[in-house]
């Protein structure tokens, strides 16, 4: 398993091109919508953690197959499920390698995010980073398992987006929902409801994969 967390960690690290495509992405979108919608001091708090999380679904979802098309490309995946590991210890391996990429990607997007939209972060920074983290993983989570799905497909850029992306709604309310309630100044144990949502998410989705790999292949 550390293997391919270490294979695909380097290959990423030579080219940087996952990073570089999601970045540029989450940008475009942030800029797009902070032209087409009027966020003023008094209304940031409720548009911004949208913005936000649209900005991090609609990237992250362009980029979590890279790590199985790369291995179809290449005509490995099918020697990776041949190889004498556990199925689900490759599905971990690919969700880390995801999770990685995804916090490197919002760990720069999120500066931006604070500087276009001038969110009155305080001293929240760490709250905002919990609550993206937890979002993260459950977004990792099921958009890992399903890019294995999807690469076998031959509209596969489609399909990943088709399948992930109504099972993200209620990840993506609550993540919205927590954001807000950071932004207006509440802390992590103040998230109620929306946190334990996101948390269930995690580890419904966690564990839903590392038991159903088993039962996927590539051809």
């Amino acid at each position: 398993m550390f293997a391919i967390i270490w294979k695909d960690i380097t290959l990423e690290a030579r080219s940087r091109e996952t990073i570089a495509s999601l970045l540029v992405f989450g940008l475009i979108v942030l800029v797009v919508f902070n032209f087409a919608l009027d966020v003023t001091p008094a209304n940031v708090i409720d548009l911004a953690p949208g913005l936000l999380w649209v900005a991090i679904v609609l990237s992250a979802v362009t980029g979590l197959g890279r790590t199985f098309l790369i291995e179809r490309e290449n005509g490995c995946m099918n020697a990776l499920l041949l190889a004498p590991i556990e199925r689900s210890s490759i599905y971990l391996a690919k969700l880390i390698v995801n999770i990685t990429l995804l916090v490197v990607f919002e760990a720069g997007l999120i500066p931006f995010f604070i500087l276009i939209y001038s969110v009155p972060i305080g001293g929240n920074l760490m709250a905002l980073c919990i609550v993206v983290l937890l979002g993260t993983l459950g977004l990792a989570a099921a958009g890992t398992l399903f890019a294995t799905v999807a690469a076998g497909t031959r509209a596969r850029e489609l399909m990943l987006p088709l399948i992930v992306l109504p099972l993200q709604i209620p990840l993506l309310i609550s993540a919205v929902q927590a954001t807000s309630m950071v932004l207006a100044g509440h802390t992590v144990a103040d998230l109620g409801d929306w946190g334990m949502i996101l948390v269930a998410f995690d580890v419904l989705f966690i564990t839903m994969g590392w038991l159903a790999f088993e039962l996927i292949s590539v051809d």
